[in-house]
């Protein structure tokens, strides 16, 4: 398993940075946290984040400020940055100035998207190695072979249908991290598809069920209000 990705969260609403915080560590993430833009300078200074999600609104620095100054980061790398605002704040109210790093923003109060859009910052799929799903995926027990469309577990054969097998492939791929459902949709049933009210539930359903059946134990967890987790043994 590799090292976890390191997030630092900036806000100062304690409710909203313990909310995002755990958020993220259940989706597989380091944080730490900060409530002032001084903290977060001298947080990216001791611990050397790979990632700031920024409140817009902070008692001594602006958000937008903040996330320049840590862009820019001096002579030291660049550090990825997104800018969070408020639910009663709409996107359209703050776009990008012209070379601002704010390319992405989001409301605090929606954590499936603040995490999709972490997730997408550390992405795994097609886009960054086109055969990253054509290869054998082997994690704990779980033997998944795309060549052959077949799932072992302990020796077991696991008969899925293409969409599940999918699904369970999207997961493995990304052991170290929750897929949220957007992911998935996009992943599995691909960009710009249709996927309608419980489509997904009814999938998760019965892929947990024949896992268990020839298991007899939970590989595909629920990350509540998020998404979905590979579970190795």
């Amino acid at each position: 398993m590799s090292i976890p990705k390191h997030v630092l969260i900036v806000e100062r609403d304690p409710e909203t940075l313990s909310l995002v915080a755990s958020a993220l560590r259940a989706s597989g993430y380091a944080t730490s946290e900060a409530s002032t833009g001084r903290e977060a300078l001298r947080a990216v200074q001791v611990e050397k984040p790979d990632l700031a999600i920024v409140g817009l609104v902070l008692p001594d620095i602006g958000g937008r400020d903040l996330a320049r100054i840590l862009e820019s980061n001096g002579d030291a790398e660049p550090l990825p940055t997104i800018v969070a605002v408020t639910a009663d704040c709409a996107h359209d109210e703050f776009p990008p100035a012209e070379g601002a790093p704010e390319r992405r923003v989001v409301h605090w109060k929606h954590v499936d998207e603040v995490v999709t859009l972490v997730n997408e910052l550390f992405d795994l799929s097609e886009g960054k190695d086109p055969d990253l799903f054509a290869r054998p995926i082997a994690r704990g027990d779980v033997k998944i072979d795309p060549r052959s469309m077949s799932v072992e577990v302990d020796g077991v054969h696991v008969e899925l249908t293409k969409r599940e097998f999918r699904f369970l492939q999207v997961l493995a791929v990304n052991e170290d991290r929750t897929c949220t459902r957007e992911e998935l949709k996009r992943l599995v049933w691909g960009p710009g598809a249709d996927v309608i009210g419980r489509t997904v539930d009814v999938l998760v359903s019965r892929l947990r069920s024949k896992l268990m059946a020839a298991t007899g134990r939970e590989i595909v967890a629920t990350v509540r209000g998020i998404g979905y987790r590979f579970m190795a043994q």
